[in-house]
């Protein structure tokens, strides 16, 4: 009975996950995560299992194995979607036309740079 409650559980589980995956992820930021979410569910389903089990050695082992796959599952489909936007064109001309032209209000050329443009130039 407990093994059918289990199986009915992991079942459960596996649906509700793969309905959150997203289609389009990188590969290497997915693993990455992955790994780094079996890594954390490792460690915090040891310490889960150590604390609440009645035999501390059992719980630590069993809390660990079920802590790394949840943890991978989540890292994985917790990664961010590729970008599908298209990148946005840079206008030819300028937007503000004569905007660099001169320097700001109240400031001049430095004095004896004959590279640098006055105000009046253009």
């Amino acid at each position: 009975m407990r093994l059918r409650a289990i199986g009915t559980i992991a079942a459960a589980l596996a649906a509700i996950l793969s309905a959150c995956a997203q289609v389009n992820v990188d590969p290497e930021q997915a693993a990455e995560r992955g790994v780094t979410g079996a890594a954390l569910g490792t460690a915090l389903g040891t310490g889960l299992g150590a604390t609440f089990a009645i035999n501390p050695a059992i719980g630590a082992v069993i809390g660990a194995e079920s802590g790394a796959a949840l943890g991978a599952a989540t890292g994985v489909i917790t990664s961010a979607p590729l970008p599908s936007y298209e990148p946005v064109g840079v206008p030819a001309n300028a937007v503000i036309p004569d905007f660099y032209d001169g320097w700001p209000p109240g400031y001049r050329a430095p004095p004896g740079n004959p590279e640098t443009q006055s105000a009046n130039e253009g």
